[in-house]
């Protein structure tokens, strides 16, 4: 009897942890990084758009990228544009840009 409540408790408890994982997970990239960014730098980050391609947009996925840039410079980036980028200060919010970089452009980071 005790043997069978552990067991049901363990089935339940992974169970109830599978699903936390699956619907608990965010989208990535984000519907705005889809809508403003995606256009040059893809959907996948790689920027081999015809777009990006075109304009020489940066390659999220390059770790050499994600390890020289502090979020605040790309916060600042995306904010304020730079080089032949675009600002978004003036169409996305403080916490839609920090979300973009912290949880998006972050997100193309490779795994080690």
């Amino acid at each position: 009897m005790k043997q069978s409540r552990i067991l049901g408790a363990l089935v339940f408890g992974a169970i109830a942890g599978f699903a936390v994982a699956v619907f608990g997970a965010t989208d990535h990239p984000s519907e705005t990084f889809k809508k403003y960014c995606a256009k040059c730098h893809g959907e996948d980050g790689r920027a081999q758009t015809p777009k990006g391609k075109q304009m020489k947009a940066q390659n999220f996925t390059d770790a050499e990228f994600q390890e020289k840039r502090t979020d605040a410079e790309l916060i600042k980036t995306v904010t304020e544009g730079g080089m032949d980028m675009p600002s978004f200060g003036k169409k996305l919010s403080k916490e839609q840009i920090e979300s973009l970089v912290k949880e998006d452009v972050r997100g193309f980071k490779p795994k080690e």
